[in-house]
């Protein structure tokens, strides 16, 4: 029994099954890089009751944002003025958490916000 014809055609189907895949992940992949360079919108983070609270929250939005540029255009200046912002950012995450201690409902949001920000970071730098 030859079967010259099925061989090439399983080649074929291979060969363009194999390019299908490579276009959804290349256009899957441009997608989460396309929004992952789109910063947050004001209007897209959380609002608390403290003004001080929603300031820091824009405040971290901008600096992952920052992150995220900075990594991805491999620019090691734009990480060491990162870096000192770092630290204060880290510092003020904890006074943050503890000024909604007595709002159940916003510390969460605001653990979700931290928790979410941080994981775009991670993304981005993988």
């Amino acid at each position: 029994m030859l079967t010259l014809g099925t061989t090439w055609g399983r080649y074929r189907r291979s060969k363009i099954s194999f390019s299908i895949r490579c276009g959804i992940v290349l256009i899957a992949s441009i997608l989460t890089l396309a929004l992952s360079l789109f910063p947050a919108k004001a209007d897209e983070l959380p609002k608390f009751s403290d003004a001080e609270v929603t300031q820091f929250v824009s405040k971290y939005a901008d600096f992952v944002t920052n992150y995220i540029k900075a990594y991805q255009a491999g620019n090691p200046a734009a990480f060491d003025q990162l870096k000192t912002q770092v630290q204060q950012l880290q510092d003020e995450v904890a006074k943050v958490a503890d000024k909604l201690k007595e709002n159940p409902e916003e510390a969460q949001r605001y653990q979700q916000f931290i928790a979410t920000y941080t994981e775009k970071m991670i993304d981005a730098s993988k």
